[in-house]
């Protein structure tokens, strides 16, 4: 489906599709979510990534989906400053 196809079904404006499939726009409401899918013909959770129980992950798994949710929630400069260290903790660790 396109992008027009899918705001169309769904009764939103296009750019906000295109926002949310790009990545742009990471936290839509439920409302939202519940129009995407019942517009494509599918449930709410077939739009969510598949994320394994906190109870059941590991340790690492905890963390680096604490990490995944963080970096969703900061702005482009704040982006670069972590890529950047982390970069620096790569590094180190090889010499």
């Amino acid at each position: 489906m396109t992008q027009q196809v899918v705001a169309q079904a769904a009764g939103i404006a296009t750019d906000m599709v295109s926002r949310l499939e790009n990545g742009h726009y990471s936290s839509p409401g439920l409302r939202t979510l519940l129009r995407i899918a019942e517009g494509m013909g599918l449930t709410v959770s077939t739009l969510l990534p598949d994320v394994p129980s906190l109870d059941q992950a590991s340790p690492e798994a905890n963390l680096r989906a604490r990490l995944n949710t963080l970096l969703h929630r900061v702005d482009l400069d704040d982006l670069e400053l972590i890529v950047e260290i982390a970069g620096t903790i790569v590094a180190r660790r090889r010499h």
